[in-house]
């Protein structure tokens, strides 16, 4: 209740909580003789219980009995769900159907169905109910009209409640639990029991459920106990530049930064903010909207696009370009994999057409598999580490850029390396180790000469798909998946992060992370 008083429904009648002795004590045992099935509090001073013999209420410290039919013994006096709508009528879920009190002037409403409702909830005027064989029924309360919803697999609804807004809450007897739009008319999120899998719930026989107030998830369920999600701790947020830009639910494929300055490539189009300026501009009528690569270089960003080339954009006059329109292709409809400035000023340009190297916007050089050792395909990736070595990842493996003799070499590789293998990714940490990301497989680490390298096999990583990685200012590894995000001590402990952390989504996708000048981290995500 609103002064902090528990009050417990069982199956001998209503119970309150003496705290002075912490003892249940039992309330009006002789009028309540009947199990209570639901209670509701009016936020003030009002407490109403649903029982198998009508309806009890108790305000000002009296306590009266409601019938909805003259026999006790109808099904309309079987009350197992209540809800107070903002016009203040009470309604009531019966064995019977639903029923409308006007709480003011004592007046009833029926409305019968075919089959018993065990739950009740509501958002807006309409009421959800849950039965034992048809699922969620609906009651629009100004049509006075029922009506479906959604299956959620499993017609035996035990628990129903929602936030208010937009969402269902529903525990099933079968099934696990879901969460439901109304408005969407789908299930947007499910928790089921997993045979081997210690993080699902433990059954799906759900009996009862409950969101609190923080968001965290307790579920009840049959003779196995409490299971319940850890508190969002907002560990990971949405980047959010109101009022334009929110990019919760963006699927992020790539980030570039510089200073106030923050450009952003998703699947549906480019993003360019400047947080010290108060600027922002948005590009979706690109040849290709899916941008997959960036680079802040040199007071300009380059863009590249899966399908569409590649752009320039000028940050100073917000003006977006094309990048060297007069080579054609692949800068006009090809696809931008990587772009990445060397230590000598260079620009290199992994495209579906072999690698381009650039120096003060002209072309120097276009490397392919005819006139250099670069394998042959498309060019995912080009890192320089700090020996200026260019490990180059092509489709059909890794190649060297040798600074000094300026060539693209593959002889270079000890036995066992990983080099014949496809390498989305490679990464230098701040102890001169390298990390390398395969399209399959597990973590390979070697250091800068080659000289040892070994592989990295967690549980916790094994199957996964690795995405990118960071290291963080205390030197640990996070690294992305297709399931998860993962952070690594560079020894033997993975610590997963989940829902709980505020990641909206497990699903994270080919994006290179960033890391701000507070040390801050920036990953792209499926959303």
């Amino acid at each position: 209740m609103a002064e902090g008083e528990i009050w417990v429904g069982s199956d001998v009648g209503l119970l309150h909580l003496d705290k002075a002795t912490d003892d249940l004590e039992a309330v009006e045992p002789v009028l309540i003789d009947a199990p209570v099935y639901c209670l509701l509090s009016d936020g003030k001073q009002t407490l109403y219980a649903g029982t198998r013999k009508g309806l009890f209420v108790y305000e000002g410290g009296k306590m009266r009995h409601i019938l909805i039919d003259k026999n006790v013994f109808s099904q309309w006096n079987e009350i197992k769900g209540l809800n107070i709508g903002e016009d203040g009528r009470l309604w009531l879920a019966t064995l019977k159907g639903v029923v409308a009190l006007h709480t003011a002037s004592g007046k009833l409403e029926t409305y019968a169905y075919r089959n018993p409702f065990y739950s009740l909830t509501r958002i807006g005027g309409v009421l959800y109910l849950g039965t034992m064989n048809e699922g969620i029924v609906t009651f629009d309360t100004q049509e006075k009209a029922f009506g479906k919803l959604v299956d959620v697999g499993c017609s035996v609804i035990s628990s129903l409640s929602t936030d208010g807004k937009d969402l269902l809450y529903v525990g099933t007897d079968g099934n696990g639990v879901h969460f439901v739009s109304v408005t969407q008319r789908k299930v947007v999120k499910s928790f089921r029991h997993e045979t081997g899998n210690d993080a699902s719930i433990r059954s799906n026989s759900v009996y009862s459920l409950l969101v609190d107030r923080d968001g965290l998830l307790w579920i009840g369920f049959y003779q196995l106990g409490v299971d319940y999600t850890l508190h969002n701790n907002g560990l990971f947020a949405a980047y959010r530049y109101p009022p334009y830009l929110d990019t919760r639910d963006m699927p992020v494929r790539t980030i570039a930064f510089h200073q106030g300055e923050k450009l952003v490539g998703s699947r549906d189009g480019l993003y360019f903010i400047d947080e010290d300026r108060r600027l922002f501009k948005s590009f979706h009528n690109l040849r290709a909207n899916m941008i997959i690569s960036s680079c802040y270089f040199e007071g300009k960003y380059y863009i590249g696009t899966y399908g569409g080339g590649m752009y320039v954009f000028d940050p100073l006059t917000l003006e977006l370009v094309d990048f060297d329109a007069a080579e054609g292709e692949p800068f006009l409809t090809g696809h931008i994999f990587c772009i990445r400035p060397d230590a000598d000023g260079d620009l290199w340009i992994g495209t579906s057409s072999g690698l381009y190297r650039y120096r003060a916007g002209k072309q120097v050089a276009h490397y392919t598999g005819s006139n250099s050792k670069l394998p042959e395909g498309n060019i995912y990736e080009v890192f320089f580490d700090s020996t200026r070595k260019g490990w180059i990842c092509t489709e059909k493996g890794l190649c060297i850029w040798d600074a000094s003799s300026e060539s693209i070499r593959t002889d270079v590789f000890p036995e066992g390396f990983i080099n014949e293998e496809k390498v989305r990714v490679v990464y230098e940490d701040s102890r001169h180790n390298l990390y390398l990301l395969p399209e399959k497989g597990t973590l390979f680490v070697s250091d800068l000469s080659m000289s040892h390298f070994s592989r990295f096999d967690n549980e916790l990583l094994r199957g996964k798909t690795l995405m990118s990685v960071v290291e963080d200012n205390e030197g640990w590894l996070w690294l992305t998946t297709n399931n998860g995000i993962y952070r690594y001590d560079k020894k033997d402990r993975v610590m997963p992060y989940s829902l709980s952390d505020g990641i909206l989504s497990p699903i994270f996708i080919n994006c290179m992370p960033v890391k701000d000048e507070s040390g801050g981290l920036w990953f792209g995500n499926s959303k």
